[in-house]
């Protein structure tokens, strides 16, 4: 069940293909020079923004990691990273520039805000030791059967609606870890739409026409049904762990929430106190009156309640000062920042220190590499999940290897998996 991204030592160099983009010719051929140092084969150098997108267009795939200078003339590496976002192309990004860490750290939430994965950023000179901290956070995409097709798959609401009225979207589970016990004590449910035609996809892909015509609410009152029904299956295998479940804050304007939500808890046989709510902090609260009603009521009742993607919007401390939150999510691009950044690393900090004065749990999401996982433990975090520990997986399979690896492993499982490094697939 437990799997680990691949260390910086299990890495095949050769195997990657790199696109340095930078205008200087000397910056340049000392980028290219230190990447053949540590056994990559396959450079490709642009000096400038166009000429990288030119040979991104010609090459596609043949390009795994763009390493780009941010100040070029002409088109600068800003303007090269939004190209590269508006063509969806599958490349992971690595941003080398003389400019203080605030403006890297800048430039790579602009890069994630375009949709482009940026594994890191460096300050100027560029060595291989920088080289090697970055690249541990380099994932090579998933090989999918139709995954360049779904990029450019843009479908409609109504199309999303039949899907759901269909049965096609369905619950995906990942593992949350306990960090002092090693134990896994719960997992969050992903919505996944099992399309006929194209197989399995993302959220990024049905949640925008969702959410721009209006139908979060149907999502996420099948995403709680489903993902209830699949815990009273784990509480009648004796497997106690808590699901978490995202929930759409409009939902929340309707005074008869609280109540609706534990009908359909207990009627799948689950106890309040192993459901954790999970309300994403971007979204915006238009009836805060009645947010709070159900918010309290929920408490009481005995659900968890969670704050998502904490630290990505803003009002974070506003929405824990007037909510009965149980836990903070912290999004994982501070958790990945914080592997490398001093100022990310700060902020995880002391949001994790804000959260145990307040009596919250901390959960980190997206957590990749042992060098996180490593911080995270340092900085006190209670739990983690993210594909360090597992993807999400069906909830059929996501059982099945919660019973074989309580049967092999019994108490403490990640801590021994950890240690043998024996992870499965």
């Amino acid at each position: 069940m437990i799997e680990l991204v691949a260390d910086t030592d299990a890495i095949d160099f050769k195997s990657l293909r790199f696109l340095v983009v930078d205008d200087d010719h000397a910056q340049r051929y000392l980028l290219c020079k230190t990447l053949a140092g540590m056994g990559t084969a396959r450079v490709v150098e642009a000096p400038s923004g166009h000429e990288a997108l030119a040979i991104l267009d010609r090459l596609g795939q043949a390009v795994d990691i763009v390493v780009t200078d941010l100040q070029m003339p002409g088109m600068d590496g800003m303007e090269l990273i939004r190209r590269i976002g508006e063509r969806k192309l599958p490349v992971s990004v690595i941003i080398v520039s003389c400019l203080d860490g605030v403006l890297l750290a800048s430039a790579a939430t602009m890069a994630q805000a375009y949709g482009v994965r940026v594994i890191g950023t460096i300050e100027k000179p560029a060595t291989r030791a920088k080289f090697y901290s970055v690249l541990g956070h380099f994932r090579t995409p998933e090989p999918a059967t139709a995954a360049t097709a779904n990029v450019m798959f843009a479908p409609s609401a109504h199309e999303v609606l039949t899907g759901i009225s269909a049965g096609q979207i369905e619950p995906f589970f990942q593992a949350v870890v306990e960090i002092g016990s090693g134990n896994v004590v719960g997992a969050e449910a992903l919505a996944r739409w099992r399309h006929p035609a194209r197989g399995v996809l993302g959220p990024e892909i049905f949640l925008p026409p969702l959410a721009r015509a209006g139908y979060l609410d149907e999502l996420s009152w099948i995403m709680l049904s489903m993902a209830a029904m699949e815990a009273g299956l784990w509480r009648r295998a004796d497997l106690r762990m808590s699901v978490s479940v995202n929930v759409s804050a409009t939902s929340l304007a309707d005074p008869g929430y609280a109540d609706a939500v534990t009908q359909i808890v207990t009627g799948h046989g689950l106890d309040p106190s192993e459901m954790i709510l999970e309300l994403t902090e971007t979204e915006a609260i238009l009836n805060i009156a009645a947010a709070l009603e159900n918010l309290t009521r929920l408490r009481i009742k005995g659900f968890g309640l969670a704050i998502d993607d904490y630290g990505v919007g803003y009002s974070s401390m506003q929405a824990l000062s007037r909510m009965p939150f149980t836990e903070i999510k912290i999004d994982r691009s501070f958790v990945a920042a914080a592997a490398t950044d001093p100022k990310y690393r700060l902020m995880v900090e002391h949001t994790i220190a804000v959260a145990h004065q307040l009596g919250l749990k901390t959960v980190a999401e997206g957590v990749e590499t042992r060098t996180e996982c490593d911080l995270l433990v340092g900085l006190g975090c209670d739990r983690i999940q993210g594909y360090l520990i597992g993807k999400p997986v069906e909830g059929s399979g996501f059982l099945r290897r919660m019973l074989d690896c309580r049967a092999s492993l019994g108490p403490g499982m990640f801590k021994q998996l950890q240690e043998t490094r024996q992870f499965g697939t």
